[in-house]
This record gives structure tokens, C-alpha cells and sequence, in this order.
């Protein structure tokens, strides 16, 4: 995910995205860390799931610093790996610690964080770093991003993005042994996706795709350069990767707000994509929680598919009940094609910030086909 929050440091972080994504020359620069000892982890707005911590007080034990925002696709398919790792290795002297640098405004706010590290699962020490310090000081621009410290601090791997986990898991077994050459490890974790796979071959996906004028993934033709409510109508040619409304909204830097409370479901936003699952990042605002329906291909979203936050009313329609700022989880498991979602509400409490798309592997079958046709 591309940083746009902070305007002095807007485009600083940015996602790798990819099938079995490895960090390789021809992307990203060599890391300037490997060798050294890693920087003082200093600056913190707030540290969560403890006091402050230092490395110094780490001496002599393994420690795994990941970069993340709580609400990145990318960041969360790395929680499985840390909750594992940190579940077979901690009492063997791995330590994991998060550094959290926020993507959109409501991630500035300490308690949005706790709730989506609460949720996540994830028990070790984070830094809230709202203010970008300790990103600064590791001259990290990317979500996820971890790094592996040997027992005298000096960094010993660098990887950027998802993937390289087998790699990851040999570093931190390979300096375990280094601190108690007798200690007993575990077989290699397997891959907590399919697309995790060495050497998988995926369905390419739609891009992640921002609301507001930061970054703008918006296809209306009416225009806003303020915050004021307008009126948008949906043209009747749409694309896909392309985020439209229709009904009363305000456009903010990183965001989209339902305006009006109505009666009915005609205020929507569409979009069209080609997936395997679809996700969107939303924030409910003066209100609780609400409930924001979901329609795919103008239907309620298929119960084979439906994704891990969909739920149905008794009238059959599908909806997600959005009570925190969180990325919320539509589709999962869609066979590959194009699909076009529709998020509608009768409240003014909804704020939309993005959307983001999930892959799987090839199946061989289908992998065939295509070689065929080419």
C-alpha cells in the first residue's frame, strides 16, 4: 500500500504485491542495514501490549521486527507466520516486535490500532509510530517488511513483502542454533496460503484501488476540490479497476463519505474487478456500527463465497456490520473472472477508503488450458 496520509512523507510507503513475492535487485535496493546493527527503536507515539522496549534489552536473544498497517491485506497475510513463529520459537529465545506505520488518518489513533493488533491476535510489544520515526530511522518504505537480529542486534536478513518465509524460518533457526548449538527446532511451517508456495503461479488480479483525491481510483465525471457534498450519477459505461458512485457524497483526501441518511439502498458505490477475493476498508463515523449491504453482480453475494464478514438478513440480503475502521472481507474462494460489487447504506455513516483483491494459485488443470490457448 502507497503512503498518502502524512503530506511530508506521502508516497514513502508502498506494497509489494505478487505471487510467492521474493525482494529482488532489479525492484529494491540492497538493503544498507545487512551487517550492521539495527537502529534504536526510539520515538514511539505509544507503545501497545506493554511498556516501551529497547533493543539493548534484547542481548543475546533472536529478535524478528515486522513493518505493517493493520488494515493492509499485504501485512495481514504475514500475521499467521508471526503468530507461529512466536509460538514455537519465543521460548527458545525469538522475540518478535511490531513496528506499526499507519496508512489512512484513523491509524494514527492508538486505540484503532489496539483493536486491529486485538483482533489480529498479535500478544508481543508494537510502536504505534504515527509520527513515522522509527520508519524513518530504518529508511523503510514498504508494508510489510521484516527483519531478523542476531543476539548482538546486527541485522542478519532483510526481506521486503510477502514471501521468503522458508527463508525467514531457516534465519531464525540458524541463529538459535548459533546461540545454543543442543537446541531442538521444529520442520519448516508450511505455507499458510497456496499462493505462499515456492515458485506458485497465480491469477493476476485488479490492483488496489484508493478513494479520495489523494490517489483518486475514481471514474465519475463530476469533480470536488473541497469537502462539500455532491450529487454523482453512474455513467453508463463503466471499467474495470474503477471505483463509481451514485447519490449524495463528500470526497475527502483519503476517503469517500456516504453524506445522507435515506430511506432506501440507492446510494452506492460500484466497481468492477477480476479476483479471487475482494476486501474494502471502511471506518463507520458518528455512529457504533451500521450495517452496509453488499451486492455482487446486482445479487446478494453467493453463500459459497461469501467472505468472512458477510452476513445475511432475513430477507436474504448480504451485509457486513461495520462497527470499527478495519478492512472488511466480501468475497474469498470466487473462481476467477470479473465480478462487479456494490456497497450501498441508508446512513451518513459510512467512510470508504480502498479496496483490495486476493489471488490463489493455478490450479494445473487451468494452467493447461491457458498454455493451450497461447
Amino acid at each position: 500500500m502507497r503512503h498518502g496520509l502524512i503530506p511530508a512523507l506521502a508516497g514513502m510507503l508502498i506494497l509489494i504485491t505478487g505471487c510467492n513475492r521474493p525482494a529482488t535487485p532489479a525492484t529494491l535496493p540492497v538493503s544498507p542495514l545487512l551487517g550492521k546493527p539495527a537502529p534504536s527503536l526510539d520515538g514511539a507515539f505509544v507503545w501497545l501490549n506493554g511498556d516501551a522496549v529497547s533493543l539493548d534489552k534484547w542481548r543475546g536473544k533472536v529478535v524478528l521486527i515486522h513493518f505493517f498497517d493493520y488494515s493492509c491485506l499485504n501485512s495481514i497475510h504475514t500475521f499467521p507466520y508471526l503468530l507461529e513463529w512466536e509460538r514455537r520459537y519465543e521460548s527458545l529465545g525469538l522475540q518478535v516486535v511490531g513496528i506499526h506505520s499507519p496508512e489512512f488518518n484513523f491509524a494514527l489513533t492508538p486505540d484503532n490500532v489496539q483493536m486491529g493488533v486485538n483482533r489480529a491476535g498479535l500478544k508481543h510489544p508494537i510502536a504505534v509510530d504515527s509520527d513515522l520515526k522509527i520508519t524513518g530511522a530504518y529508511h523503510n518504505r514498504y508494508w510489510p517488511r521484516l527483519l531478523v537480529l542476531d543476539g548482538d542486534g546486527i541485522v542478519r536478513l532483510d526481506v521486503t513483502g510477502e514471501g521468503q518465509y522458508v527463508k525467514i524460518e531457516k534465519t531464525i533457526q540458524g541463529l538459535l542454533r548459533e546461540l545454543n548449538p543442543q537446541v531442538q527446532l521444529p520442520a519448516m511451517m508450511p505455507p499458510a496460503h497456496d499462493f505462499d508456495q515456492t515458485n506458485a503461479v497465480c491469477y493476476v488480479v485488479t490492483p488496489e484501488l484508493y478513494l479520495g483525491r489523494a490517489r483518486n481510483d475514481f471514474g465519475n465525471p463530476e469533480a470536488a476540490s473541497t469537502n462539500t457534498i455532491i450529487t454523482f450519477h453512474l455513467p453508463a459505461e463503466r471499467y474495470i479497476g474503477v471505483v463509481y458512485a451514485r447519490g449524495d457524497w463528500s470526497i475527502h483526501d483519503d476517503y469517500m463519505r456516504h453524506a445522507v441518511d435515506k430511506d432506501d439502498l440507492t446510494d452506492c458505490l460500484m466497481l468492477k474487478y477480476q479476483a479471487v477475493e475482494c476486501n474494502v476498508v471502511m471506518k463507520p463515523e458518528s455512529v457504533y456500527w451500521m450495517q452496509v449491504f453488499v451486492e455482487i453482480d446486482g445479487a446478494p453475494v453467493p453463500k459459497d463465497y461469501a467472505g468472512k464478514d458477510i452476513r445475511y438478513d432475513d430477507d436474504g440480503r448480504s451485509f457486513v456490520k461495520m462497527n470499527m475502521a478495519r478492512l472488511y472481507n466480501l468475497t474469498r474462494r470466487q473462481p476467477y473472472r470479473s465480478y462487479e460489487v456494490r456497497l450501498s447504506a441508508r446512513g451518513q455513516g459510512l467512510s470508504v477508503y480502498g479496496f483490495s483483491f486476493g489471488t490463489s494459485i493455478i490450479p494445473k488443470d487451468d494452467l493447461q488450458l491457458r498454455s493451450a490457448k497461447d
